[in-house]
């Protein structure tokens, strides 16, 4: 049971990639909203809980030029992943506007909904609340 880093930090760190992504994936003038965080309790292989948890963040995207079809976004995104060290696991397009790459134990997607708005989103690896494993763990 090493330590980790704090669900904080982990947080931080999840919404900083999904900043650094955006600004380096999509033109400028758009924004992020923010979307409640989505704290998960983390298992092992048996599905016992481990004690530890995992963080979803995840934004609206905002103000992105209408006159480019979603999938240039997509397509931009999944070229700024492969240049900064991303590994693709999923593209379900055409069928379904998803996609999501992992690195260092994060898994970032990008999806459009019914709507064809997008929101891009990002899952941190199992940590420690408070970095350390808890007394009862």
């Amino acid at each position: 049971m090493n330590p980790t880093i704090t669900l904080t930090e982990a947080q931080t760190a999840a919404a900083n990639q999904i900043r650094e992504a955006t600004a380096g994936a999509f033109p400028s003038g758009f924004s992020l909203e923010e979307l409640p965080p989505q704290p998960l309790n983390c298992t092992d292989s048996s599905g016992k809980p481990t004690g530890q948890v995992l963080l979803g963040v995840t934004f609206w995207i905002n103000g992105l030029p209408t006159t480019q079809n979603n999938d240039t976004y997509f397509d931009a995104l999944k070229t700024w992943w492969a240049g900064h060290g991303w590994t693709l696991s999923t593209d379900s397009r055409p069928a379904d506007m998803f996609i999501n790459a992992t690195r260092d134990g994060y898994l970032m997607s990008l999806r459009a909904n019914i709507n064809q708005r997008l929101a891009i989103g990002n899952s941190t690896p199992c940590v420690w609340r408070n970095g350390t494993p808890s007394p009862s763990s």
